[in-house]
């Protein structure tokens, strides 16, 4: 009898005393926090890696739309239509003629009697800009920023132009997302922030442009930045790291490769300095 109570002693099981079971509690909670805490930075991460993939495919496609129909412009002076066309831009804003390849439908075989489709145009005025209130500021004081519009003339005859039909004349909101752009253009010897070259070959031999997800401030807007980072020292911008922002070059394929437009900005920098007229020069 005493060796069987004994093997029953020995197999009886022990229970739990309540420190034990304030240190098993303590020890599942701390490992359920590191499991929370690996699942919840996974989560940040992948999200954080998502927006920063969407962002660069929105900068991407804005970037790509503008540089393609940069390399279609052209430099000409006259070319037939009762206005002047050439590529006039400053760090916010760029206006061009480009030209676009003919439709799919163009390169089709009608019949004597099928109905033609109507005529388009190969040539047009194409507008970027930085759409900014400087009326209505932030609580920060900085301009209001409602993102890059894009405008369109498909026909350059101001007498063709149906006002009432938007796809002749149109404005767009291209990209909300984006709000901030610069655009600077290289003569083949200088950049310069500002494009406006009337005569010969208008065209520069690069632009830069640059695209952002934070707000243009106004301190940018002012150009107070350029007395900081002057363009003869920084020609491609400041040395500054910003995460949001994206940046192309664009070389302009129609450019005269003699850089007639530099000499011309120099030609008409030395006559507004000397003040005498460009027969003068």
């Amino acid at each position: 009898m005493a060796g069987r109570d004994h093997i029953k002693k020995r197999h009886a099981r022990r229970a739990l005393t309540l420190l034990e079971v304030i240190i098993s509690i303590a020890l599942i909670v701390m490992l359920l926090s590191a499991m929370l805490t690996f699942y919840w930075q996974t989560l940040t991460i992948r999200d954080q890696a998502a927006q920063a993939a969407d962002r660069t495919q929105i900068a991407r496609h804005v970037l790509t739309g503008i540089a393609r129909e940069l390399r279609g412009c052209l430099g000409v002076d006259q070319i037939g239509f009762p206005v002047e066309q050439r590529l006039v831009g400053d760090r916010r804003r760029i206006t061009f003629l480009t030209t676009a390849l003919p439709a799919k439908h163009q390169f089709e075989f009608f019949e004597e009697f099928d109905t033609l489709p109507p005529a388009q145009h190969d040539l047009f005025e194409v507008g970027y800009w930085l759409q900014v209130d400087d009326v209505e500021t932030t609580e920060d004081g900085d301009p209001i920023v409602s993102g890059i519009l894009r405008t369109a003339k498909i026909t350059l005859n101001q007498f063709l132009i149906d006002e009432t039909d938007p796809l002749d004349l149109r404005t767009d909101l291209w990209s909300p997302e984006l709000l901030y752009l610069e655009f600077r253009y290289f003569d083949g010897v200088e950049w310069t922030t500002t494009w406006d070259v009337t005569a010969g070959n208008s065209l520069p031999q690069l632009i830069q442009i640059t695209v952002g997800f934070k707000p243009l401030t106004m301190y940018e807007y002012e150009d107070q930045d350029l007395d900081e980072y002057p363009i003869d020292e920084y020609p491609l911008g400041d040395d500054q790291y910003h995460a949001d922002r994206y940046t192309t070059l664009v070389r302009i394929p129609a450019a005269d490769k003699f850089f007639a437009s530099r000499l011309q900005r120099v030609g008409r920098q030395l006559t507004e300095q000397l003040g005498v007229g460009a027969e003068g020069f």
